[in-house]
């Protein structure tokens, strides 16, 4: 992570951070216990000055000392060192089973927090990420973010109570360092100055190596998933120790760069107080002038007041070190949650839907590359349109754009005149694609697919595409289950399955992808004949290179190509 993307994701924390507070009670709590115990450290660290014997009424910590000595009188305590003794030890196991509430309930709210943000980033993916986007970047990408970064993002507000619990733990350390000895402080200030340069340089050494490990999980993610969905491929072409070896050889990085962030965040923690007992050391050599001016007690009380000063300072910078590797996952979830929604209601959809009019349509998925420019075509109801043409002409793009998962460039996508939003696309248009996706479920979930329809609706939908037979003879019927991806299927009845399940929701537009290459030509024709009859009052689109659906069209759209006329309109003749 760059600096300058660095600074701006700081700049939007204190926003993700309202968001968690205002979304989730328990961060209120939180925040309130943080305080409780902040008083509770203060109270502690306070004790240290009146149990060091050399302290009196009239030296630095008097102020502190009279306060415990009225407060002892209150309880009808003395103000002796047995009475500093039991407020120190009652103070402490009480500041102690409070932290221990304090971790449980802001580890609660991190789990809630990271089932929160996974739900909201898989409804944006699902539903609302412009597809434009989800083109240009890897699954890993995706599969990070919904994992790890939805987890880092949970965990930022217990972070950031854990981080204000310890600096003020620390800049309360600082005050009773400065009663104890004033001397004792400027030279911790000091020392602290000269460690703040070597914590700089931690911190940067942090944010790089964390781009670095964040790069490779994300490739490390994309090559399983692409492995284990190209598993017959890779099998079959024998490449098994090629994917293999580029696996290991991604994750093995990635262990490395988790191994140097957590040195490096150790390093920053523990190495100012390392470096102060190491100058303590010196300080009190046997033998030297340094030694004898200190008495035990005092060196003692001075030695538990750093200690605890430099266990809280190397926790807050733990914990910093944390937050700014964890803020850049708390800043990607906040650009994709809090990005523009594709689903807002649009129009009624009883409306039957008679034309959708591509008016001067332009796209390209890179800048001066345009797959379709100055598209003009008109797609009306009980017509069936074949659109034909070579490979990276614009074919399968034209059916995003007709689905709503992807604005044109420039020019209007009209229904019946009005501007289509996705919303709108998506309830009336139904695609098809080539690789139907069958679940691990049964024959009725995967036609479903969390639609309600009767058994007739499905028996009458496999029977349009010639496959009732073939489920009645399964045991179970309707409830019989499918292997992983459909293993127990030939890849033509995936295809007919796939179409079925479009038919179940009765679509005003209905979209196959070169749907129908596994058929044979027997089922083709069926197929295509009751998707006819069953489409007669909508619009029936075949994305195709067969010459026989392109011949069995009512108009033929040609991308880049020319193809004989199927019908007494002109056929559209468009260069991509």
């Amino acid at each position: 992570m760059k600096t300058a993307s660095l600074i701006d994701a700081l700049r939007r924390l204190p926003r993700f951070v309202g968001y968690v507070i205002r979304n989730f009670p328990l961060a209120r709590a939180a925040l309130l216990l943080t305080l409780v115990l902040l008083t509770l450290e203060y109270a502690v660290f306070s004790l240290m000055i009146p149990m060091s014997s050399g302290v009196t009424l009239g030296n630095g910590g008097g102020t502190v000392l009279r306060f415990w000595s009225t407060f002892a009188a209150r309880l009808g305590l003395q103000p002796i060192q047995a009475t500093w003794l039991w407020l120190f030890l009652m103070l402490f196991a009480l500041r102690t089973v409070l932290g221990l509430v304090h971790v449980l309930l802001t580890n609660w709210l991190a789990k809630q927090v990271h089932r929160h943000l996974s739900e909201r980033t898989f409804h944006r993916v699902l539903i609302d990420e412009p597809m434009t986007q989800i083109y240009r970047r890897s699954i890993g990408y995706y599969i990070t973010l919904a994992g790890d970064d939805t987890f880092r993002a949970g965990t930022i507000i217990n972070t950031v109570s854990q981080a204000l619990a310890t600096l003020m733990s620390a800049l309360a350390g600082f005050a009773l360092l400065y009663v104890f000895s004033p001397l004792a402080f400027w030279a911790t200030v000091a020392f602290l100055a000269a460690c703040a340069v070597l914590v700089g340089f931690g911190f940067r050494a942090l944010v790089r190596i964390n781009a670095r490990s964040i790069a490779l999980s994300r490739e490390a993610s994309t090559a399983y998933v692409e492995a284990l969905n190209g598993l017959r491929s890779i099998r079959s072409m024998g490449s098994e120790v090629f994917f293999l070896r580029s696996y290991a050889t991604q994750i093995t990085g990635y262990v490395r760069l988790l191994f140097e962030i957590d040195a490096v965040k150790a390093a920053v923690k523990f190495m100012p107080a390392v470096l102060a007992l190491l100058a303590g050391v010196w300080i009190v050599w046997p033998g030297t002038e340094r030694s004898g001016a200190i008495t035990a007690s005092f060196f003692v009380a001075l030695t538990v007041l750093l200690v605890r000063l430099f266990v809280a300072l190397g926790a807050t910078m733990n914990l910093v070190s944390v937050l700014l590797m964890d803020v850049r996952a708390a800043t990607d979830i906040d650009e994709l949650i809090g990005g523009e929604s594709a689903t807002q209601d649009d129009m009624p959809t009883a409306s039957p839907l008679h034309e959708i009019e591509l008016r001067q349509v332009e796209y390209g998925y890179r800048p001066g590359h345009k797959v379709l420019d100055g598209l003009d075509f008109t797609f009306r109801a009980g017509r069936t349109v074949a659109i034909v043409g070579p490979s990276g002409s614009g074919k399968s793009t034209l059916a995003d754009l007709l689905l709503g998962l992807i604005r044109p460039d420039h020019g209007l996508v009209l229904v019946d005149g009005v501007p289509g939003g996705a919303a709108l696309l998506r309830r009336q248009v139904i695609l098809v694609e080539q690789q139907a996706r069958i679940f691990s479920t049964s024959v009725r979930e995967n036609l479903l697919l969390g639609q309600e329809r009767s058994d007739e609706v499905l028996w009458n939908a496999l029977r349009l595409v010639d496959l009732e037979g073939h489920v009645r003879a399964l045991p179970g019927g309707l409830s019989a289950p499918f292997e992983y991806q459909g293993a127990n299927l030939s890849g033509g009845q995936r295809q007919r399955l796939g179409i079925a399940r479009a038919l179940v929701r009765a679509p005003q537009v209905l979209i196959l992808d070169e749907a129908t290459g596994a058929l044979d030509g027997r089922t083709r024709d069926l197929v295509v004949a009751n998707l006819r009859t069953f489409m007669r009052d909508g619009i029936l689109v075949f994305i195709t290179h067969e010459e026989s659906l392109a011949a069995a069209a009512d108009v033929v759209l040609s991308l880049a190509a020319t193809v004989p006329q199927t019908d007494s309109e002109p056929v559209q003749q468009v260069s991509a």
